[in-house]
């Protein structure tokens, strides 16, 4: 495995249902038309600044501040393979009955600073026990770093992901559901951002309930054209 570890890969962990959520992610969607029909959509994930201050430094591997070109591809190629063993997080409808995506995306990623998205704050240990807890996914050896600490940021930033995924086939009516069902990543879609053939609502059945009788239902995203 590359040395890029990224908070994405411990949902196939066994203990990663400890503590919900560790991460807080705000989606914006983006929907591209052509002929009068959708053929693409984009969805944009915009981490929180704790959890992105934990995944920049593995990826920004020359500290520089931003994510190059072959950082970005390095990424890619670790991220899409886990994200597609878990059907991408997200649930498509174009009239029949709902699928995951059915290729992976395209994948760019930036830092936004100073941060875009900054979360109401939140217990991110709530539900932990410390004879449960998972240490997680080691760091390499040759990204361990306890020498040269830099010096604690005064900025908020934001990882941000921008997935560009191509439909089946061209259709009038497009909706998305994106949900991690242990929720241990929350992820809330930003109604601010919604394009304008579209609506935000719960999806009536996708959830996560990690604590019982208090479900966490899906935002659902749905566009239309006339």
């Amino acid at each position: 495995m590359k040395s890029i570890v990224i908070c994405l890969l411990f949902l196939l962990a066994p203990a990663v249902a400890l503590a919900h959520p560790h991460i807080w992610i705000s989606q914006q969607v983006r929907v591209i038309a052509k002929d009068g029909k959708f053929t693409h959509f984009e969805l944009v994930w915009r981490f929180d600044p704790y959890s992105s201050e934990d995944e920049i430094p593995p990826i920004d591997e020359n500290g520089d501040g931003t994510v190059g070109p072959e950082e970005a591809k390095a990424l890619a190629a670790d991220m899409r393979p886990e994200l597609q063993k878990v059907g991408f997080l997200t649930w498509l409808n174009t009239g029949g009955k709902d699928f995951r995506p059915p290729t992976p995306p395209t994948l760019s990623v930036h830092i936004d600073e100073p941060a875009t998205f900054t979360p109401p704050e939140w217990d991110r240990d709530a539900g932990d026990r410390k004879e449960d807890k998972d240490p997680g996914m080691p760091m390499p050896r040759n990204k361990q770093v306890e020498q040269n600490v830099p010096p604690k940021r005064t900025t908020a930033r934001n990882l941000v992901y921008v997935m560009r995924y191509a439909l089946p086939e061209p259709s009038k009516l497009l909706s998305i559901a994106t949900i991690e069902p242990d929720d241990f990543i929350r992820v809330d879609v930003d109604p601010t951002s919604l394009p304008k053939a579209c609506k935000l609502a719960k999806h009536p059945t996708y959830k996560s309930e990690f604590v019982p009788g208090k479900p966490v239902f899906a935002d659902q995203v749905t566009c239309r054209l006339p």
